[in-house]
């Protein structure tokens, strides 16, 4: 969650055929209408600030945003009754989330750098291991394709991933 970004954004992410966030927009046919652009028209990020370099960021408390450059090329965020920003609490609150999580995944990545063989097996491996976060079950496996390991805890919240 940053400054600029909707509370109720949840990134492009599709779900039984639509894009919605949390606050229930469908996002592809509220803004998409099938036409490139979308970013553009999505008033849920305010989203980018562009340096000299011309590589954009996400935009940051107190940064100023393309929004006014890309509304006159034509390509105008359309408004959503929905949209909420984040107070500087919240912001605050879903770092600290973040930290942790990174944190967790971090302890649980070197359980599975431990687990995993090198080079890839021969055949797909599975097992199923204490996890060092929550002292519940984390099933880890890699593949005979690629070595990629994944692992997901059967605790709600925890921590998975995919390589």
């Amino acid at each position: 969650m940053t400054p600029g970004t909707c509370i109720h954004y949840t990134g492009m992410t599709y779900s039984q055929g639509t894009c919605k966030c949390k606050a229930g927009v469908d996002m592809r046919a509220t803004f998409g209408d099938g036409k490139p652009g979308i970013f553009n028209r999505m008033p849920c990020i305010e989203y980018m600030t562009v340096p000299a370099d011309g590589r954009g960021t996400y935009v940051r408390a107190g940064q100023a945003s393309v929004r006014r450059e890309i509304d006159r090329h034509g390509e105008v965020a359309m408004p959503c009754d929905k949209r909420q920003e984040p107070t500087p609490e919240q912001v605050e609150q879903d770092r600290i989330e973040w930290e942790q999580i990174f944190r967790n995944h971090k302890i649980a990545m070197q359980v599975a750098k431990v687990w995993r063989v090198s080079p890839k097996p021969d055949q797909d491996r599975h097992e199923v291991v204490a996890c060092p976060i929550c002292k519940g079950k984390l099933h880890l496996s890699q593949s005979a394709h690629n070595g990629h390991c994944h692992g997901k805890c059967e605790t709600e919240g925890c921590v998975q991933w995919m390589e």
